[in-house]
């Protein structure tokens, strides 16, 4: 199916590193049918190739530095000394503004997390990033990298919810939803104890929020999860399993 390219426009972006300005596509809102989303909000388009997470990250072709909306501007003398060192001197001029594809959007989250890193950004944009880069893997059929990084989403939501950063890291954010959102990850990576208990606290909640579907849905989760671990835990030999302590 060919790509409408009517669906995408170029933004001009400048870089929070060498100020050099740029172009990187978008895909103008509403343009994409939904077709579906999952249960840790990924969400699947009638062209998946027009999916707005693919053109999330804008990548600065003169330096490489590359960044989000949700990435801070500011940047101390010691965080440009690292950008320099260790993206600014490595870089090979490239170009992401044109369209991609998933391994180029890939690429792109790789240079956003590693940038991030430098930078010390807020848990909440790190975790982002990683839980994107987990759905684009999980759109290439790649399970063992999926699993890689929705392991590494939950560890940075944990950290965030901890220093509560998600609530000026991302708008989007709520407790309520951040406690569903790792206990969902969590249920993924098959850590089904900690699944459980974010998921009984996204729950706790209901009288504090008037997110009801992410109740409903913390609910749904919940069950799940013990039945998971239940299915886990039958599945092993007699003698692993006898020892092992049932979820509450």
């Amino acid at each position: 199916m060919a790509i409408n390219l009517d669906a995408l426009y170029d933004k001009k972006c400048t870089c929070h590193y060498c100020k050099n300005q740029f172009l990187s596509k978008r895909v103008r809102s509403g343009s994409q049918k939904v077709l579906k989303r999952d249960t840790d909000f990924c969400t699947y388009y009638q062209q998946q190739l027009l999916n707005p997470i693919i053109y999330t990250v804008s990548v600065c072709p003169a330096c490489g530095y590359a960044f989000t909306d949700l990435f801070s501007s500011f940047m101390q003398p010691h965080v440009r000394q690292r950008i320099r060192d260790n993206i600014w001197v490595k870089w090979q001029e490239k170009e992401y503004g044109h369209i991609r594809t998933y391994d180029e959007a890939i690429a792109a989250y790789k240079l956003a997390i590693y940038t991030a890193m430098l930078k010390e950004e807020a848990h909440s944009v790190k975790a982002g990033l990683y839980l994107r880069l987990a759905w684009l893997h999980r759109f290439q059929k790649n399970e063992q990298e999926e699993l890689r990084f929705l392991n590494l989403a939950a560890n940075e939501y944990e950290k965030s919810y901890v220093h509560s950063d998600y609530i000026k890291g991302d708008k989007e954010m709520s407790e309520t939803r951040i406690l569903y959102l790792i206990g969902e990850l969590m249920r993924r990576v098959e850590k089904f104890d900690q699944a459980v208990s974010y998921f009984s606290r996204a729950v706790a909640r209901k009288d504090r929020t008037i997110e009801t579907g992410i109740i409903s849905m913390a609910r749904d989760q919940w069950s799940l999860a013990r039945e998971e671990y239940k299915q886990k835990q039958a599945s092993k030999q007699p003698a692993e399993s006898t020892e092992s302590e049932p979820l509450s």
